[in-house]
């Protein structure tokens, strides 16, 4: 008998535990005097409880699915193509403004003469820094199509 109840305790108290566990967790979300926001699943004094019930990945991800609306094939093409066509016009756009502004850097760095030499020169290598990051970004975003 007390062989059967130790194995009924074994076997039913750890579903028991984990079930308690997995349904009774708690989020707690709190806003800090900065605004700074903290969520956690340790109850904070003026933090606001969360259900985490209704936040189902699957039912988020189905409900995009049916609400959202249908495009023909042909339209969407169309609409790529002409994405395609301005990502072109803007990275041929950048790579000028990169070629031009690497000139007039070298022009300035062998007429080093000028008073605000060093504050010219660390502007244009802003202005490098900024057309090497867009054309890297049109880039990638042109492999995407």
């Amino acid at each position: 008998m007390k062989i059967q109840v130790l194995f009924i305790i074994s076997i039913v108290l750890p579903l028991v535990l984990f079930s308690s566990a997995s349904a009774g967790t708690e989020i707690y979300k709190y806003v800090d005097k900065d605004g700074n926001i903290t969520f956690t699943n340790r109850r904070i004094s003026n933090a606001q409880k969360i259900s985490i019930a209704s936040f189902s990945r699957n039912s988020e991800q189905s409900g995009l699915r049916s609400n959202s609306p249908r495009v023909k094939d042909s339209t969407q093409k169309e609409r790529d193509a002409m994405r395609r066509q301005i990502l072109e016009k803007e990275l041929v756009t950048e790579e000028k403004l990169l070629t031009d502004t690497q000139n007039f850097l070298e022009e300035i760095k062998i007429s080093s003469k000028s008073s605000n030499y060093q504050e010219r020169a660390v502007q244009l290598q802003n202005k490098l820094f900024l057309h090497q990051r867009n054309i890297a970004a049109l880039k990638k975003e042109l492999t995407k199509l």
